[in-house]
């Protein structure tokens, strides 16, 4: 009986450890009355954290869209479209000042003409 108790204690033991391991720290005691108490700081909170990652795949497709509109409409086309909006409401002004050409969406314009040239063509070489 004590060979059992003991292999019994030492079980829980070793599993005590590697949920501790898991929890960092947390654990669990229980007393010789019966008590069941909360050993160590509690890993799972809420975490706030700011999310710069979103943030970053945001602004990365908002520019790729408006790149698009720009390549797609056509920069006279596009600018008269913007002066629109810088002419409006409050709101319509903020989606003006946001939508305003800069270089990096200029540089990405260039590219999708790159790209449609090489899609061009590719397709007259095979005379699609």
């Amino acid at each position: 009986m004590s060979y059992d108790n003991e292999q019994f204690q030492s079980r829980l033991n070793r599993i005590q450890r590697s949920r501790r391991g898991r929890r960092k720290g947390m654990g669990f005691v229980v007393h010789p009355d019966g008590v069941v108490t909360a050993i160590g700081r509690p890993s799972s909170r809420l975490r706030f954290a700011f999310p710069l990652k979103g943030i970053i795949a945001g602004l990365f497709v908002a520019v790729a869209v408006k790149a698009y509109l720009i390549w797609f409409l056509g920069v006279d086309v596009y600018t008269l479209e913007v002066q629109s909006l810088l002419t409006g409401s409050s709101f319509e002004r903020i989606a003006g000042l946001i939508l305003l050409p800069d270089a990096l969406t200029n540089w990405m314009v260039d590219r999708y003409e790159d790209f449609n040239v090489f899609v061009r063509g590719g397709l007259a070489a095979q005379g699609l």
